[in-house]
């Protein structure tokens, strides 16, 4: 099927372009590959290729020439840039006048082949269940956080270790969730989803692990737990740190010994489970906190993803408005086209406190109330617009945050001077765990 598929590759590097080609032959596309713009269109004036992959920055016609030119010429092909130069003003600019999606240089291959499979699931040139269980494409991201993301998810996916995602509210775990569920060998098997902060804790050891006829009033039957229905699978606990420490000693047995028993029953199951475990609390100040076990912590911690919120990957802004207009002109039978320079200002400059959940509502608003193709500040959520203003006004050196985290970074330098950066004799001076240390190192940037 996807030999049907026709790209052409655009760049005046031939190292690149032979990359490129080989990247794609051995993925199974058919590839043609062209030095300069100039040479591309008129390429295109006797093949049609569904994809264009261009380089920004050439001689003769730039990429972004290239891109105008094409939509003018050539509506129904789709332009992909790469570039190493990449700005989000560029970012910006490229998918308002049509880009389909652009990279960064250096990229990994899988990251562009997902980037492919994104941009052809959208013009429906190959069914949305291809890229969904070969990649991960509606995880959206071309920032360079992301795409370490997308390089640990490649790697862990085929592996049966429990993973624990950790990240604010809205950042897409469960997304990244379902990606290393869709490229493991268990992804033929089933995959239980349960949130633990939905259900009563009176009623989550019997969600969890089943119960016997007669355990408790009610109990008119016997029923499976969720680790008995993922049974050869992978099971999802999201929110696990709202977990009560009672079943957290269950949860923990589960992962050394693989057994359950049934509520009401003596009896021992033995299950087959993987465990991706997710969470927006700080696992381990809940640990020092006597909220959550430190021995389930560290059985769950064997591969840790740390989702960043939107605020620290601005670049993928541009690319997420452009697929949630995508997706919700379809639901809502709207045709808009994009933003305007100043929305586009607005939501770039705005913290979005509930990230990509909170762009999302924002960006299916705005569709609704819009009179015209094109979203203009005013259909924004008034809070949005008023926040962007606030930060324009105030620059980020002055707030609380920003002031705290220098605080903590001035703290802990002084800490390991004094101890000849031994971390264990730093933690003592600081009145703090080794393992909160080694955490706080990470969250503030140190090396």
């Amino acid at each position: 099927m996807l030999e049907n598929i026709r790209i052409l590759v655009v760049d005046d590097e031939i190292y690149m372009r032979q990359l490129l080609q080989e990247i794609l032959a051995d993925a199974g596309y058919a590839c043609d590959v062209s030095e300069n713009g100039k040479q591309a269109m008129l390429m295109m004036d006797k093949y049609h290729y569904d994809i264009v992959i261009s380089d920004v920055n050439m001689p003769k016609m730039a990429g972004m020439e290239l891109l105008e030119k094409v939509i003018d010429e050539h509506s129904d092909t789709s332009i992909l840039l790469i570039t190493a130069y990449a700005t989000v003003s560029q970012a910006v600019e490229a998918i308002k006048i049509g880009a389909e999606d652009y990279i960064t240089k250096p990229f990994k291959p899988e990251y562009l082949l997902n980037t492919i499979e994104s941009i052809l699931v959208r013009k429906n040139a190959i069914p949305t269940n291809k890229a969904n269980s070969e990649g991960f494409c509606e995880i959206i991201g071309n920032s360079p956080k992301m795409q370490e993301i997308f390089s640990l998810i490649q790697r862990v996916a085929p592996t049966s270790s429990t993973v624990l995602i950790e990240g604010e509210s809205g950042t897409g775990k469960e997304l990244i969730a379902n990606a290393i569920y869709s490229n493991s060998k268990r992804h033929n098997t089933p995959f239980i989803k349960v949130n633990c902060a939905a259900i009563p804790s009176s009623l989550m050891e019997s969600e969890l692990f089943g119960h016997v006829k007669g355990a408790f009033t009610g109990a008119i039957k016997d029923k499976k737990g969720k680790f008995q229905l993922a049974h050869k699978g992978t099971i999802y606990l999201d929110e696990i740190g709202d977990m009560e420490t009672a079943l957290q000693a269950k949860i923990l047995r589960v992962l050394q010994e693989q057994e359950i028993t049934r509520v009401g029953s003596e009896t021992v199951s033995q299950v087959d489970v993987r465990i991706i475990a997710a969470t927006n609390k700080n696992l381990i100040a809940a640990v020092e906190n006597g909220e959550f076990r430190d021995d389930l912590y560290y059985r769950l911690n064997v591969i840790n993803i740390k989702v960043p919120p939107l605020r620290e990957r601005r670049e993928d802004i541009p690319s997420l408005i452009q697929h949630f207009i995508k997706k919700h002109n379809e639901k809502v039978n709207r045709s808009i086209t994009g933003l305007s320079q100043q929305a586009q200002e607005i939501c770039l400059n705005y913290a979005w406190p509930g990230n990509i959940r909170e762009l999302e509502n924002a960006i299916e608003r705005a569709i609704i109330l819009s009179h015209s193709d094109t979203i203009e500040a005013h259909n924004l959520p008034e809070n949005i617009t008023h926040g962007s203003l606030l930060q324009r006004k105030e620059p980020t050196t002055s707030t609380f945050q920003f002031a705290r985290n220098e605080f903590e970074k001035k703290m802990i330098e002084k800490a390991l001077e004094e101890t000849d950066g031994n971390v264990s004799k730093a933690a003592r001076i600081l009145g703090i765990s080794r393992h909160s240390l080694r955490y706080q190192l990470e969250k503030l940037g140190f090396k």
